[in-house]
């Protein structure tokens, strides 16, 4: 192993031609655990690994289950635990997330594999959630931390994934037994649209070391991130009322979260951000309840496929802080 020069995220080389990917994982997954907790991502750099199955045997071999029923993503061909990346035009940039931290359960591990790097741009920014906890003023902190998000969300068709491939399943009634088990609030508009509602922390503490994490997909659904246009044009098709938007977020008591407050804490992230440039073969491990991962907009094909595994639920980690 060697570590990247300065204060960047660990990179692992391995310059052993024809060495078997999997294995030596799992050879070294204590070593790789380790650096996972002090810096939250590792890059496995030398091994080719550009297959899905491949791919999916290094994975497993860092974790102790893989998940196979995420619906946010669609699934590499013929199989059943590795995704295609998020399918999103490439001139935009897809902002910084904690990967399904606004749902009951998340994986504590990600993975990517580089199957084809673009031609230009496409990186994958990475940030430390503990320095933006750290980072952040005080009583903006404060707020997140008492309040929690609320992340509203209309699975409007042909705008987003729909409610049929995001559940998995044709039954309303299904869904509904799935929200409740959860905590979601769910109900059936009038047009047949799905709308959920969910309460989900902002902070968490990590369950292994109980440092303090800014841990949430605010990016990604609050509507101050979306283009002037497209903000524009969902308020021309669903009203003034961003609720109705296919995403939205406000704090835990449904009051607004400033676009003043979202626009800084994006200049923090994009401040924080460590990038660097994707190879061929390239496999990236990610502690996803420290790490906050985005995608920068590209030129050319591009190729990442992804999985995770380990899941944590919200409660579990509520149980363990008792």
């Amino acid at each position: 192993m060697r570590f990247a020069e300065g204060d960047s995220p660990p990179v692992v080389i391995c310059d052993i031609p024809g060495v078997d990917a999997a294995q030596w994982a799992a050879e070294r997954r204590e070593a790789i655990e380790a650096v996972l907790r002090a810096r939250g991502a590792v890059l496995l750099r030398g091994f080719s690994v550009t297959d899905a199955e491949t791919f999916e045997a290094v994975a497993a071999s860092l974790v102790t289950t893989l998940y196979g029923e995420y619906g946010d993503l669609p699934h590499e061909k013929d199989t059943y635990r590795v995704y295609k990346s998020t399918p999103y035009p490439a001139r935009q940039s897809i902002l910084f997330h904690h990967e399904s931290s606004h749902m009951p359960q998340w994986p504590s591990r990600q993975f990517f594999c580089c199957v084809l790097p673009s031609e230009q741009g496409g990186a994958t920014p990475i940030v430390d959630g503990r320095e933006v906890y750290a980072r952040l003023p005080e009583d903006i902190r404060r707020q997140f931390e008492t309040l929690g998000i609320r992340y509203s969300r209309n699975f409007v068709q042909g705008l987003d994934v729909g409610w049929k491939e995001m559940f998995g399943t044709e039954d309303p009634e299904e869904v509904e037994r799935r929200c409740a088990a959860q905590g979601v609030e769910c109900e059936w508009l009038s047009d047949g649209t799905l709308r959920t509602r969910q309460w989900a922390p902002a902070v968490i503490r990590h369950p292994w070391s109980g440092e303090p994490v800014f841990f949430n997909q605010l990016f990604l659904h609050h509507t101050a991130c979306l283009e002037k246009e497209v903000r524009e044009l969902l308020a021309s098709l669903f009203g003034e009322d961003e609720a109705a938007f296919p995403r939205s977020a406000t704090f835990g008591d449904g009051s607004p979260i400033p676009d003043e407050t979202v626009d800084l804490l994006l200049g923090l992230y994009n401040t924080l951000a460590f990038r660097f440039t994707w190879q061929r073969g390239d496999v990236v491990v990610i502690d996803n309840m420290l790490v906050a991962h985005g995608r920068d907009p590209f030129a050319g094909d591009r190729k990442i496929m992804v999985t995770m595994g380990d899941m944590v639920s919200r409660r579990e980690l509520s149980g363990s802080r008792e």
